[in-house]
């Protein structure tokens, strides 16, 4: 988890408003040399306390990374070993942040940027010791034999790596250049023209930069994110890219380099038809937004919040999956409390109704462009099934949702085998009428038929109608909590069974997925150390993973949005 989330956290997206504001008259602002076209943008406007980050998080050392960097290194390519070298020093700042700000010439706070100008990709970090980076690559340049080149374009020097080389045997590169305490790694090849490079150095502003838009605070805005983090994927550019030979800086690249290769791949794309179908579909789905929600970080504890909206302005869709929206209860969204749980929101009632809706759009109207119309057949081939589903569904109507949790267990070593000792949970199914649902259910179930149940009534032991195994040590109840129809087990089970009851249902979600690393291996740890087994190496890492993460899907008036939490404590704590 961690060495996902400090790669995001260097180079996530934010700009607080005053920030933006402060930089967009800096003639330093990297801001301004991002074109307001560009298809990606991410970056770390706000410095992110990143040597607090690494020093509260796991020192994890996944061996499938050590396996990679390895099998790099049994290869005779000099440039993968020197790839292999910089993952290792990576891999090793993972676990000191000290050595990590002094490997890389970071200060304990950085900024960082990704973009890219039409298809060149540009990685900007901030340094605050510049011959650090030289250091770094010099070393590795002499225990490798991967010996770079020097170019130089203005005032600026960088470093030239060969990658590859294409079927007209001309070279793409690496380039690394550092100036005004700014890190750059891009690409150097045919496509890039002179311009082209000025601008991803930051010698050159584009006619219209995102410093010259409102587009970050407006993001900001418009989902509560926090101001220290925004990003995007922007689906109109890319669209107009792929169907216009000229309409944006990616359309002017992608046609240079189809004419030096003699191949039209996109042609198809760029007719009137298709380039109407398209982009009448990025309107509706104009871009991907995202960024933090919420940033704590401290040495001993660090949290963060991190959220992604697929933007659409499509009301009929939307409309629909709203309406599909179930209930989420609030046991399963305390990852403090519980080892795992998870929930989906489901109103089934409305199933049948939404995928009708759902699948009248995407065939209404008929495309002329003929890969929008080959899929168009794909759906409307599937639509049978889609409402064969929905006749089904109606079958459970009145359900609004399905939830789980083990909210804690233990397990110990009993003749040398695993024996559970203790085992917390809850399964909830959430129902407008849970007494006529469960009558039903009797019918297809003989073991339940002689089984009354009422609400808030006595519960009734599973275990004497569907016997386990003594060694299992369960012994779950079966019950009508208010809306909820709940099989429980433990003291714990039964008290988040008598909270749920006090709770109505309301349509406030769609998935949910919370968990404690630490409840779930602990146990399993403990166990296996009495048992006398060995703990698989792929596992032993994680051991010590003291995190906690809630995951939530969700639809609103703005699109499909994701949102996470992470939670991580330092394992000096």
């Amino acid at each position: 988890m961690k060495k996902l989330l400090i790669p995001i956290a260097v180079v996530a997206v934010g700009a607080s408003a005053y920030m933006y504001q402060q930089q967009s008259s800096d003639d330093n602002n990297v801001l301004s040399y991002v074109p307001s076209d560009t298809p990606l943008f991410t970056g770390q406007l706000t410095p992110f306390p990143i040597k607090d980050y690494i020093a509260s998080s796991p020192h994890l050392i996944d061996p499938s990374d050590q396996a990679q960097i390895e099998a790099l290194h049994d290869q005779e390519t000099p440039s993968l070993h020197f790839l292999a070298n910089l993952m290792k020093a990576y891999q090793d700042g993972l676990k000191d942040a000290d050595l990590l700000v002094k490997t890389f010439g970071l200060a304990d706070q950085v900024r960082g940027y990704f973009y890219t100008l039409g298809l060149l990709p540009v990685l900007k970090l901030e340094v605050a010791n510049p011959q650090a980076i030289w250091d770094l690559l010099d070393q590795n340049e002499q225990e490798t034999g991967f010996i770079h080149k020097e170019g130089k374009l203005k005032d600026v020097t960088y470093r030239i790596y060969p990658l590859t080389e294409n079927n007209n045997g001309k070279s793409i590169n690496l380039l690394v250049a550092q100036s005004n305490g700014i890190l750059t790694i891009t690409i150097e090849g045919d496509f890039v023209s002179e311009d082209l490079l000025a601008m991803a150095l930051g010698l050159e502003k584009p006619s219209k930069s995102l410093a010259d838009t409102t587009t970050i605070s407006d993001i900001i805005e418009q989902h509560q994110f926090s101001d220290t983090s925004v990003g995007f994927i922007n689906n109109i550019e890319i669209i107009k890219g792929l169907t216009s030979k000229n309409g944006n800086q990616l359309a002017q690249q992608l046609t240079e380099l189809s004419e030096e290769e003699g191949q039209h791949p996109f042609e198809m794309l760029q007719t009137d038809v298709c380039k109407n179908e398209l982009n009448s579909i990025a309107q509706n789905w104009p871009r991907t937004a995202f960024g933090y929600t919420q940033v704590d970080i401290s040495k001993d504890e660090s949290t963060l919040g991190f959220s992604a909206i697929i933007e659409s302005k499509n009301q009929a869709i939307l409309g629909a999956l709203k309406a599909l929206r179930g209930f989420i209860p609030n046991y399963t969204q305390n990852f403090e409390n519980n080892v795992i749980a998870t929930s989906i929101g489901l109103d089934v009632s409305q199933l049948s109704n939404s995928l009708t809706t759902i699948l009248a759009d995407l065939t209404t109207p008929s495309y002329q462009c003929a890969p929008l119309a080959d899929i168009q057949y794909q759906i409307k081939a599937s639509g049978q099934s889609l409402a064969m589903l929905g006749m089904g569904a109606n079958m459970a109507a009145g359900v609004k949702g399905i939830s789980a949790a083990i909210f804690d267990y233990s397990i110990s070593e009993n003749n040398d085998q695993a024996q559970l000792d203790s085992f917390d949970s809850l399964l909830a199914i959430h129902l407008d009428n849970p007494i006529a649902i469960f009558n039903s259910l009797k019918m297809f179930v003989p073991q339940l038929q002689q089984v009354e149940l009422s609400d808030n009534g006595p519960a009734v032991s599973l275990n004497k109608l569907f016997p386990t195994p003594p060694e299992l040590n369960l012994d779950a109840k079966l019950a009508i909590k208010g809306n909820h129809l709940v099989i429980y087990n433990g003291n714990k089970g039964l008290q988040e069974a008598e909270k749920l009851a006090l709770e109505k249902l309301s349509a406030n979600g769609i998935y949910q997925l919370s968990f404690d690393a630490k409840k779930i291996l602990t146990p399993i740890s403990d166990a296996a150390k009495l048992a006398g087994e060995i703990i698989p190496e792929e596992a032993m890492f994680l051991m010590d993973y003291d995190a906690r993460m809630n995951i939530t899907l969700d639809i609103n008036d703005q699109g499909i949005r994701f949102d996470s939490i992470v939670n991580n404590k330092s394992p000096k704590k």
